[in-house]
């Protein structure tokens, strides 16, 4: 086992990969609730853009709540949360209600996120490999979220998807005597908790950001219209579900590949090259028949996702004091911007349809290349600055 992979970050690491295989888990059951409910692509995407004020947006509020607590209670409250409510899905009878669910269980995987990266970036002396593992749980559970829904639809069908809580009530019973003992974040004298202070990194951490966020609406978007484009096809919601796990997990894994190659030729190179390689399979992805076309999407995603951990490490290190809350910004924020977009991307796929739609989500991909060159260009200025 790695040193830097500690007792406390594997416990963070299997957290993480718990409560984001619930933030998943609606994507492979989407196209049973459009049946159910009489969705289109416009509301499906408004579904998306409207979950992630609750999951992405609330976090700046959460990482400096977080930043000021003496006790991780977010940790367990956030699983605790997100398992109930995402889990129950399958009883909604309405679209607002399907959007109450959603909403509700955001609240948790928000409260989750900043305060466990924060204590993850500080629970091993390596910090980027710290974080490439601790980012790795979570994608992996996102990843096989899916299929973990799929499954619990065809073994108990749609009405009884709360049984799918039950894993994250356990992890949470765990947790309490654990993170009893734990304190939120190392204890350091005079650790500025203003916001102000990050107006010196404010310029290269808006590229930063801007880059995360286009990144996010890809992977995102892709994500959730996935399980409807391989509905449109004829795939069951099995099938649809397992393409959508392949699809995160091969994502997951160029995470943790993200984190070696960092550590080789630095961050900053790994996060315009992730964009760079992804742009030409995902042009692929609509040129090729199948299943050469599906193959290029799924290498082009993984190459994407190599940024993922290096973009939150370089974040933090922008300004170490406000590690919650720039991981809020970056994974919180961020993410809730790429969600958004999603929104207009189903209203253009109801006039020009899934696939041309999908290719104009692709487009974002060359916004995301200019951001990390323009940060990247900054901060290597910062760091050969006096």
């Amino acid at each position: 086992m790695h040193p830097a992979l500690t007792p406390r970050l594997r416990i963070l690491a299997v957290a993480h990969f718990t409560i984001d295989a619930y933030s998943s888990f609606f994507l492979p059951v989407l196209p049973l609730l459009v049946v159910r409910l009489g969705l289109n692509y416009t509301m499906v995407g408004g579904l998306v853009a409207i979950a992630s004020l609750s999951s992405s947006f609330s976090q700046p509020l959460f990482g400096w709540w977080a930043d000021r607590m003496h006790r991780p209670w977010f940790v367990i409250l956030g699983p605790l949360v997100a398992a109930v409510f995402m889990s129950s899905i399958g009883l909604v009878d309405s679209y607002a209600g399907l959007v109450m669910l959603l909403l509700l269980g955001g609240l948790g995987v928000a409260a989750f996120h900043p305060q466990t990266a924060s204590i993850a970036g500080a629970s091993s002396p390596n910090r980027g490999v710290a974080m490439s593992f601790w980012i790795t749980g979570g994608t992996l559970g996102w990843a096989l979220g899916p299929l973990f829904a799929s499954t619990t639809v065809r073994l108990f069908g749609l009405h009884n998807t709360y049984l799918a809580a039950i894993p994250g009530l356990v992890l949470c019973a765990f947790l309490v005597p654990w993170f009893l003992r734990e304190s939120a974040v190392p204890r350091t004298p005079r650790a500025p908790t203003r916001l102000a202070d990050l107006r010196p990194v404010a310029k290269p951490l808006a590229y930063l950001y801007g880059a995360v966020a286009t990144r996010s609406a890809v992977s995102a978007g892709f994500a959730t219209f996935l399980p409807l484009w391989a509905s449109e096809r004829g795939w069951s919601v099995v099938a649809g579900g397992a393409l959508t796990t392949l699809y995160l997990t091969l994502g997951a894994l160029g995470g943790l590949a993200g984190g070696w190659f960092a550590s080789r030729v630095g961050g900053h190179r790994v996060i315009r090259v992730s964009f760079l390689f992804a742009m030409p399979f995902f042009a692929a992805f609509f040129v090729l028949p199948q299943p050469w076309s599906l193959a290029a999407l799924l290498v082009g995603y993984f190459g994407l996702q190599t940024s993922l951990p290096v973009n939150v490490v370089l974040g933090q290190e922008l300004s170490p004091a406000h590690a919650g809350t720039i991981s809020s910004l970056l994974m919180g924020a961020a993410w809730g911007l790429g969600a958004l977009l999603i929104g207009p991307i189903g209203a253009f796929a109801d006039h020009a349809g899934l696939t041309r739609a999908l290719m104009l989500l692709s487009l974002l991909l060359v916004v995301g290349f200019a951001c990390a060159s323009a940060f990247a260009s900054l901060a290597q200025r910062r760091t050969v600055s006096p």
